[in-house]
């Protein structure tokens, strides 16, 4: 049993952590084996990332001692707190290939606020499919690099339709 100060230690610390991190993702982790427990929390401490399992009651007053509407308990299962240093997208990314690695993933993700909004698993997920930055920009460069070749191309195409017109003018006079 933790005495008033260890809980008030423990809820300043996560008032830290929130205040630090603008992603706070929440996953359930019931049944998952220790091994893999710890396989997650290395992968995303190798990232800058901290799983933490609390209580719902400290996480409940957490919240809303940050003024953030949510009820922690309308999940029925354990919860854990992964906090990241960035918006939240590699911290949905690592979860969800974690969780969907298994046939029977036994890692869900219940949901995560960022920037303190809460966004639902569904959020979270569509946000953990998107493609990398990086892919993301090539992308960006690709459309970028196609609109000027494009538009060469229509202007291309009236000049030797001219030509052709052109061409069978002076034919004809001739």
């Amino acid at each position: 049993m933790l005495t008033r100060a260890q809980k008030e230690k423990i809820l300043n610390d996560l008032m830290d952590k929130i205040n630090k991190n603008p992603a706070v993702l929440m996953v359930d982790f019931t049944g998952l084996k220790v091994a893999d427990l710890r396989n997650l929390r290395r992968e995303l401490k190798s990232n800058g990332m901290e799983l933490k399992v609390v209580k719902k009651t400290l996480v409940q007053k957490v919240l809303s001692r940050e003024g953030i509407d949510f009820n922690v308990f309308t999940f029925p299962a354990s919860i854990a707190l992964i906090f990241s240093p960035e918006e939240g997208l590699m911290a949905s990314k690592i979860v969800y290939k974690f969780s969907s690695e298994k046939k029977e993933p036994k890692l869900k993700i219940l949901g995560g606020f960022i920037n303190k909004n809460f966004f639902s698993a569904d959020n979270i997920i569509e946000l953990a499919k998107l493609p990398s930055k990086e892919v993301l920009l090539s992308q960006l460069v690709y459309t970028l690099n196609s609109l000027p070749r494009t538009l060469v191309g229509v202007l291309n195409g009236n000049i030797q339709k001219l030509v052709i017109a052109l061409d069978a003018i002076t034919k004809k006079q001739s």
